[in-house]
């Protein structure tokens, strides 16, 4: 189950899950192995951002895509540490993803790489307990409740995997996207109709209720308003 998510990079939305089955395997000259299951399908868990609480399902066959598209590279990387060196990554056929139907890595690691050995270290003596994605959902590729208390994720565009450290706070996970980067995800078209209409209803709850009786008019008042809407 997932247990906690970092805050969105770059737009990027990220999950981190226990992990559940992992194994650090020596190869001999060929280095270092790293299996683990990175992310879970058709288990639903709780999801917190700046919109409100909601219940979150990834599909079964949700990263087929990606795992189809051989020009779709991934890396693993410690901690998000997006601005390091990668770990592994599929182009250079370091990493290799597979569903079955959860999605699993299988990373060949350098072990002349100092953060390697630490990694190695750190997983094995229960330092770094959870794998975490990086993603992004196409537009159209989710699907919301009417009440917007359960999204399922249909298509992940994966773009990287991490190891990273445990989480703080058990079954739950937390997405904050900044304002600005809201905004730019709206006039990129990147958000669905479902995902505005969230937005919209979350701030129009924000609202200070309105007082009914100062929306009251007289019927003269009223019959002016009627005329002049026939009039338009």
């Amino acid at each position: 189950m997932p247990e906690i998510l970092d805050r969105a990079h770059q737009g990027r939305e990220v999950r981190h899950y226990t992990i559940a089955e992992f194994e650090f395997r020596d190869a001999g000259s060929d280095g270092f192995t790293f299996d683990g299951v990175a992310s879970v399908v058709d288990a639903p868990y709780e999801v917190h951002d700046q919109w409100g609480t909601f219940t979150e399902t990834v599909a079964r066959g949700a990263f087929s895509k990606t795992l189809r598209d051989s020009k779709a590279d991934v890396a693993l990387f410690v901690n998000h540490d997006y601005t390091g060196i990668p770990l592994a990554t599929r182009n250079a056929g370091t990493l290799k993803l597979s569903a079955d139907p959860n999605l699993r890595v299988s990373a060949n690691l350098d072990p002349a790489r100092p953060d390697v050995q630490i990694l190695r270290s750190a997983v094995t003596r229960g330092e770094m307990s959870q794998m975490s994605i990086g993603f992004s959902v196409p537009k159209d590729k989710q699907t919301w409740s009417g009440d917007y208390a359960e999204r399922t994720i249909h298509e992940v565009k994966l773009v990287e995997t991490s190891v990273v450290w445990q989480g703080a706070n058990p079954l739950t996970v937390a997405s904050m996207r900044s304002f600005t980067e809201m905004v730019d995800s709206i006039k990129a078209g990147e958000l669905d109709e479902a995902e505005l209409r969230r937005i919209i209803d979350h701030l129009g709850g924000l609202l200070p209720q309105p007082d009914p009786e100062s929306f009251q008019l007289s019927p003269d008042e009223l019959a002016k308003a009627w005329e002049k809407a026939l009039a338009a």
